[in-house]
């Protein structure tokens, strides 16, 4: 039995093309050749990203499907992804009914995990699978190769009779992950990603090292917090794996793709310091001992406690940076989502990270139902004092399928249209507050404007400036007309010198330039805050103009900035150069 598995296209309804590092591959779908091959099926993966050469992202995916069709000739399709995957599910699955309407189509993933019925019944494939896939698709592909009828005895299934949706009991009893079969990449060209893609990466997964190969592993699977914003709140239980396990994974895949960055998924890997420690230690034994040269990552919960000796044997191992689950730094708003933490532990985490030089990284995310104006100012405000010079970013709160704001948002009549509210995920701003929409919506749009500038940074004066030939035949520098540039610069911070490659884009980079010189100009201008300050704050809408005084970074003199991570002491910055 033949069966196809379709990667969703990363940012589908964006600019064509958005290349897709390995860094952010949907490693599920991995897991699930591996499950499929193992239990003796043809396993065909269709990888629908990084793909050039088309008019639109609609062309490609009307070729390749096609074409994926007439040579693989599958028995089976299956495709998945996340809630913000839904215009290109909904347009896969109508392609595959148009052009091999035979062929039944398996739908996974969290988008039909965390609504079921409503998506079962919107998209309207064959079948879904609810929660993790492995052992349901294999019992789900065994029983149409034999042709059999009854998928009763089928856990988290859903399927059609005579036109009504039926959904069989669920069981989210898995295996333990420590049984499972390790993720098989080769259906997906990820070798080809590795070499030609890497620098889709963000700049966090590839500022250590001059030819970035990000790898990522999962660690554990779900999470037992229940963050209001979060996808958790029912499911599987938080099962993580054993270092050992771990441990022979990634020599598989250093040995096979050669990875010199490795991203660990697992939403609390250091939440128990000692798992952290012994993670430590293992990659220390392996790499004294097997001559292992990998940088890697983790991330992890807020009430994760560290101290400074297990951070500094993970330094010594190689680790560089982690994130850590920050959200809001207003006690009330921290409160509201179910977030077990205090801003004091998270500026004693910030300061053991520093210690220590490992780079530490978060998002603060506005926009919870019990934000107010004091709310707002309490996070810039800590954000101002602590976070000028580590990897934060700003942005608004989403209320996604599965989540508890999602279920407020259609309670409240926030999200009126679920039709609308998946075909434009991602486009609209919600205001689950109780601020006016006129206050709220000035201030978010303002925000995310000014944070896309990076102001707050430090910026240095590039030493260096020089074009990588040796990678003038990378696809994306073909397709994009840019070069990869090796920028020199010296650490405001650690003072040591370094280089870090990338493209320089120079129309974006002009106008980013522009906008910033112009930011900078107004804050330089103390009669056009003393102005417009008394005039908004009489209208009770200073605040999104108060943003500024928050953005106290140093502009450079070159005309185009880039952000990077120093790494040595792992610290964020701009790097300014003359064109």
């Amino acid at each position: 039995m033949r069966i196809l598995l379709i990667i969703p296209t990363f940012g589908y309804k964006s600019e064509y093309p958005s290349f897709l590092s390995v860094s952010d591959f949907p490693v599920g779908f991995a897991y699930l050749a591996s499950a499929l091959r193992s239990a003796g099926f043809q396993v065909f993966g269709l990888n629908l990203n990084n793909q050039i050469g088309f008019g639109s992202a609609r062309h490609m995916l009307r070729d390749k499907i096609s074409q994926a069709l007439r040579d693989i000739e599958p028995d089976l399709a299956c495709i998945g992804g996340l809630c913000t995957d839904y215009s290109f599910l909904k347009e896969a699955i109508c392609l595959i009914r148009e052009m091999a309407n035979d062929i039944p189509i398996v739908l996974g993933g969290g988008i039909i995990s965390n609504d079921p019925e409503f998506i079962f019944k919107t998209l309207r494939p064959d079948f879904c699978i609810v929660g993790e896939g492995e052992e349901i698709l294999v019992q789900l592909a065994t029983c149409l190769k034999y042709g059999q009828k009854s998928y009763d005895h089928i856990s988290n299934l859903g399927y059609w009779e005579n036109e009504h949706m039926r959904f069989t009991d669920q069981n989210f009893n898995y295996p333990d992950l420590n049984q499972r079969a390790f993720p098989d990449y080769e259906p997906f060209g990820i070798k080809e990603m590795l070499d030609n893609y890497s620098f889709a990466a963000r700049y966090l997964y590839r500022y250590t090292r001059l030819n970035p190969r990000p790898m990522p592993i999962v660690a554990a699977r779900s999470c037992p917090f229940k963050c209001t914003f979060c996808v958790h709140k029912k499911g599987p239980k938080y099962r993580s794996r054993e270092i050992d396990n771990i441990m022979r994974e990634v020599g598989i895949l250093y040995e096979n793709y050669e990875f010199n960055v490795l991203i660990i998924l697992d939403e609390l890997f250091a939440v128990n310091k000692l798992r952290l420690r012994n993670f430590s230690e293992a990659i220390l034994h392996a790499k004294n001992n097997m001559q292992w040269d990998f940088d890697w990552i983790f991330q992890t919960h807020a009430s994760a406690s560290f101290d400074k000796d297990t951070l500094r044997i993970a330094k010594e191992a190689g680790c560089y940076f982690f994130s850590y689950g920050l959200e809001s730094a207003s006690p009330k708003v921290l409160q509201s989502m179910h977030k077990k933490t205090k801003p004091s532990k998270i500026i004693d985490t910030i300061k053991i990270a520093d210690e220590n030089q490992i780079g530490f990284g978060g998002n603060f995310i506005f926009g919870d139902v019990a934000e107010t104006k004091e709310t707002l100012d309490e996070t810039m405000t800590f954000f101002d004092k602590y976070c000028n010079d580590i990897h934060i970013y700003l942005g608004l709160i989403s209320p996604y399928p599965g989540s508890r704001l999602f279920d407020y948002c259609l309670e409240q009549g926030v999200i009126k249209d679920k039709i609308e509210y998946y075909e434009h995920i991602g486009e609209m701003n919600f205001n689950m507050t109780h601020m006016s929409s006129l206050f709220w919506y000035i201030w978010s749009n303002g925000l995310g404007k000014l944070s896309r500038l990076f102001l707050w940074n430090k910026s240095v004066p590039a030493i260096s400036c020089r074009p990588v030939n040796e990678m003038a035949d990378n696809p994306m520098v073909l397709f994009l007309g840019q070069k990869i540039y090796e920028i020199g610069a010296v650490c405001p911070f650690c003072k040591k010198e370094f280089v870090y490659r990338s493209f320089l884009p120079k129309q974006r980079l002009k106008r980013t330039n522009e906008r910033i010189s112009f930011m900078l100009r107004v804050k330089q201008s103390k009669w056009f805050f003393e102005l417009f300050y008394l005039t908004i704050s009489l209208l009770s809408f200073w605040r999104p103009i108060k943003l500024l005084l928050y953005l106290k970074g140093e502009r450079g003199k070159g005309d185009s900035d880039i952000m990077t991570g120093c790494p040595f002491c792992n610290k964020r910055m701009r790097i300014s150069w003359e064109n």
